[in-house]
């Protein structure tokens, strides 16, 4: 009797594995089906995504403001703090939201749309720069001792229109897929609404909200696995919120004097210069040199060579004491990580998921680190306390 149950139950096991084959098969044949069901999914939850992330970034100032109410000698504000909180943080959103919208945005705009239009322009300036350029210029002595060439045929050599390279093409190839990039933004309105609501009531019935969650983890998994993973969801907390203000606190700073100094310079377009710079500053390393030579390149066509490198120098001299002075004293060492993982991590993220990827690996490298830690030295000292075993077992 026992036999044929071993042998039924090794009969389940075979048909079970032939289940999962017939349906990997499946799924991997009809891939672009997955994909799509997947990507369609993935862009109704789009406003829940959006709002969950909302209401995580202004959990701690809700909290904080919170904390403030509860001192209160009024009854109502000390019984109601938490509403009261989550109202006057949402509200400040709000009125943030409506600056942008009201003053920035047009700004923002208004430069992308003129830039676009006036390339051609730019560019015929910047090729009759190049014309007048004389033989004794100093460009000329960044050439090889022995080399004479004259300024036309410089030009001639270089593929502008006709050739295999499309230079011109390929600069305004790369602006459009910028600027649409960042138009496409405003194309987020109704989702970000939807996720500002879902957002607002994310907060209002948090405790409710992670109360619910708790029920249902202990419900699935055992106590103890639900500690272990409470603490860990804490310290990749603290790790994520700490690095991500303390990089938004850095990218407004930085920002704001960007665009002051590039206004001082008289430079086109600087307040979106400022707000670019102060974006791709989040990304370390990578990011204030991608938005620099952006700004530089689209002001050597705006303003020619000599603003150019007069900007290219003040900026260089403004990242510098961001990162020697500013960018120190707002995030310290906080992932205390090697710079080597650190590039590899924007690298990684990048590849996977574009910008969006080089924002969030830093922090999410930062994460992986306290685990790889935790484990390695939970596996040194068991390797100790077996180590001491045997050594106690030998004597």
């Amino acid at each position: 009797m026992e036999q044929k149950w071993k042998n039924f139950s090794i009969y389940k096991k075979g048909l079970l594995l032939l289940l999962l084959a017939i349906i990997g098969y499946n799924v991997v044949v009809n891939m672009h089906v997955f994909t799509r069901v997947v990507r369609e999914f993935f862009r109704i939850i789009t406003p829940f995504v959006i709002g969950a992330a909302i209401a995580y970034l202004l959990s701690r100032p809700i909290v904080k403001l919170t904390i403030f109410y509860e001192k209160s000698n009024a009854q109502f504000v000390k019984k109601k703090a938490h509403i009261l909180a989550v109202i006057s943080i949402f509200l400040l959103l709000l009125l943030a939201v409506t600056v942008v919208i009201i003053y920035i945005s047009p700004i923002i705009t208004n430069n992308i749309r003129d830039l676009i239009g006036n390339l051609d322009i730019y560019y015929a300036d910047a090729m009759t720069w190049v014309n007048s350029i004389e033989a004794n210029h100093f460009l000329y002595s960044f050439l090889p001792d022995g080399d004479e060439i004259t300024s036309t045929e410089l030009l001639n050599a270089i593929p502008l229109g006709d050739g295999e390279l499309d230079i011109l093409g390929l600069i305004t190839n790369s602006l459009l897929t910028v600027f649409t990039n960042v138009i496409n933004v405003t194309t987020g309105i109704i989702n970000f609404g939807m996720g500002l609501i879902i957002a607002l009531y994310l907060s209002i019935y948090k405790i409710s909200v992670l109360a619910l969650v708790n029920r249902i983890s202990l419900a699935i998994l055992k106590p103890k696995a639900v500690d272990f993973i409470k603490k860990y969801i804490h310290k990749s907390n603290e790790v994520f919120y700490k690095f991500i203000a303390a990089q938004s606190l850095d990218a407004v700073i930085l920002g704001t004097l960007a665009t002051i100094l590039l206004a001082i310079l008289r430079v086109e377009y600087a307040v979106t210069f400022g707000i670019l710079l102060g974006i791709f500053n989040m990304i370390p390393f990578f990011g204030s040199i991608i938005a620099t030579l952006i700004v530089v390149a689209v002001t050597f066509f705006t303003g020619g060579a000599q603003q150019a490198l007069i900007t290219f120098g003040a900026l260089l001299a403004l990242q510098q004491l961001d990162a020697q002075f500013i960018n120190p004293k707002i995030t310290g060492d906080s992932l205390g990580m090697n710079p080597l993982v650190i590039v590899t991590a924007i690298l990684i993220g990048g590849a996977y998921l574009g910008v969006l990827g080089m924002f969030i690996s830093v922090p999410v490298a930062g994460i992986l680190k306290i685990f790889l830690e935790d484990f390695l030295i939970y596996r040194e000292q068991k390797l100790g306390t077996l180590a001491g075993s045997n050594e106690r077992e030998n004597e």
